[in-house]
């Protein structure tokens, strides 16, 4: 009898499941990249990443987004209700920002992970449609180029995620690919135009979804 019901009892037993991890993206403006990295959080349904974006707030300056994310590690690590973030990416344009370099040094002291686009985010949108390693002059460059495979695009425009998700994949490793032929994985991007570690972001957050 007590061997049956032992039985039943493991029939019923649910099988334990891993929380999800808790990740934190701080992007430094107000539309593009916060924005994408919604849309893939719903797309995904990965519930426990926070998208949090540093503009009015803080500024858009990449001190700022570094000294934003810092702030945000720091009232969840003192909080007695909230896990602490497992990643937290800073998603800034290289562009010609006087406080990179000092970002990037303060991120690394504080175990933050630096998301450089080089020049700017939307080169990694125009990986979804073509490899292309050609150097831009500057982000409006970069932006031009994009609007000859969509040619709709602004920062407010919602309708690009919807036409790139399907080439996620291809992204990935086309990004992947420019860096390792062309600027032989260097992890700095300050020199590296064009370069993206944005995959970096998505390939995690991917990763997560399937735990």
């Amino acid at each position: 009898m007590g061997r049956r019901n032992r039985t039943r009892s493991l029939k019923r037993a649910k099988p334990y499941l891993e929380p999800r991890s808790r990740i934190l993206i701080v992007c430094e403006d107000a539309k593009s990249s916060p924005r994408y990295f919604m849309h893939i959080r719903d797309k995904l349904r990965l519930h426990p990443v926070e998208v949090s974006v540093c503009g009015r707030e803080c500024g858009s300056a990449p001190i700022n987004v570094v000294d934003h994310a810092i702030a945000r590690k720091i009232s969840v690590k003192t909080s007695p209700v909230r896990d602490e973030y497992d990643d937290i990416f800073c998603v800034i344009d290289i562009d010609t920002h006087t406080t990179l370099d000092a970002a990037i040094n303060k991120a690394r002291d504080h175990r933050l992970s630096i998301i450089l686009s080089n020049p700017c985010f939307e080169y990694w949108y125009i990986l979804h449609f073509r490899r292309t390693g050609s150097a831009y002059h500057a982000s409006s460059a970069v932006v031009s180029d994009l609007k000859n495979d969509f040619p709709n695009y602004d920062k407010g425009n919602a309708e690009i995620f919807e036409a790139i998700y399907p080439e996620t994949d291809t992204a990935i490793e086309r990004s992947r690919e420019i860096l390792r032929s062309q600027h032989h994985d260097n992890e700095d991007l300050r020199q590296c135009n064009p370069s993206t570690h944005v995959h970096r972001v998505v390939g995690r957050l991917k990763e997560v979804s399937v735990m």
